[in-house]
């Protein structure tokens, strides 16, 4: 099966990545292939835009709209409570089709501790999740609030594996690799708001943020890295 996957990965390669790289496609040529995870471009206002969504400006419900013939119905959106308190927004897309590939999309959303507290107080239910955190369903006033929230975060995981040795073709050498396990490990792109977490036995996840905000994706990772650390083997 992988096989397959890598001959019609490096068929939308030939297709698309020379034109991406090269310029647009002349007037009266073939259309090239667009919405591929390495299409990334930093815009002047310092934000990273992947398939079509600019991260750090584009709001959850101009994100809908946009994909909204993928999207068959308004996306999840769930509010976490870890253990220490604090908040975490979330947009769930489900699978969906961007470019040639199926994909899990999550968007997390921009806002202030005030206003997360709140929609934590109005909350309708919550459940218990086995990572520990505590899943809020937003009532449908806060719902339509968050909606026009901006992204701050796009997670992409495509619905197969990669090859490391492809990805780094695409990609090219990560500043940094870092390693969360035997399993897996990170490849930081910083300077394109870039982190992929390349795992040998499953799927990647691509995570896009503005550069400025890089440093809180290093953050996240050495917290995942020392949680691993502390965890005795055997």
């Amino acid at each position: 099966m992988k096989k397959w996957w890598l001959i019609g990965l490096l068929l939308v390669i030939a297709l698309g990545v020379a034109n991406f790289t090269l310029g647009p496609a002349k007037q009266g040529t073939t259309e090239s292939a667009t919405n591929l995870p390495w299409q990334i471009d930093i815009t002047p206002g310092g934000n990273t835009r992947v398939f079509g969504i600019e991260v750090g400006a584009t709001t959850l419900q101009q994100a809908s709209q946009q994909l909204g013939q993928e999207i068959k119905v308004n996306p999840e959106i769930a509010l976490f409570r870890a253990p220490d308190g604090s908040y975490l927004l979330e947009s769930y897309l489900g699978k969906i089709k961007l470019g040639p590939f199926q994909a899990r999309v999550i968007l997390r959303l921009d806002a202030s501790k005030q206003l997360l507290e709140e929609f934590a107080a109005n909350s309708l239910s919550s459940q218990a999740t086995p990572s520990g955190n505590h899943q809020l369903r937003l009532n449908g006033d806060d719902f339509e609030r968050a909606r026009k929230l901006i992204i701050n975060e796009l997670s992409y995981s495509p619905a197969v594996n990669t090859e490391a040795e492809l990805l780094e073709n695409l990609f090219g050498e990560p500043e940094q690799r870092l390693e969360v396990d035997a399993n897996s490990t990170y490849w930081t792109y910083p300077q394109r708001g870039l982190a992929i977490l390349v795992n040998a036995d499953d799927k990647e996840v691509f995570h896009y943020v503005p550069p400025r905000n890089f440093e809180q994706v290093l953050t996240r990772i050495d917290t995942l890295r020392a949680a691993h650390e502390d965890i005795p083997e055997g």
